[in-house]
């Protein structure tokens, strides 16, 4: 039988209980900032082998973690509830009081 707990707060859900399950995922984006148009004619196909080759070097600068990632929660009616209102916690940061030095 598979158990659940909920990845917020640990609490075990039991198998009636509702829980939610929470997918993030995270994809690194390269935007093109030497403001060149795009163009129509260029080979998308040539463009994405490159990116492969690039990637597949040994001397890659980012390994697969850099430039995607994904992540599963079970999350309990409460921890989902305070999870919606601040999903990116910003409300966590806000009461951290630090001082003014």
């Amino acid at each position: 039988m598979i158990h659940f707990s909920c990845d917020r707060c640990k609490r075990v859900l039991g198998g009636d209980e509702l829980r939610y399950v929470v997918r993030i995922e995270v994809q690194a984006q390269v935007d093109s900032t030497d403001g060149e148009e795009l163009d129509d004619d260029r080979d998308h196909l040539l463009e994405l082998h490159e990116i492969l080759e690039r990637l597949d070097d040994e001397d890659a600068e980012y390994d697969g973690e850099d430039v995607y990632q994904r992540r599963r929660f079970d999350l309990c009616p409460e921890c989902q509830c305070k999870f919606m209102k601040d999903p990116m916690g910003h409300e966590s940061l806000a009461h951290l009081g630090f001082s003014q030095n």
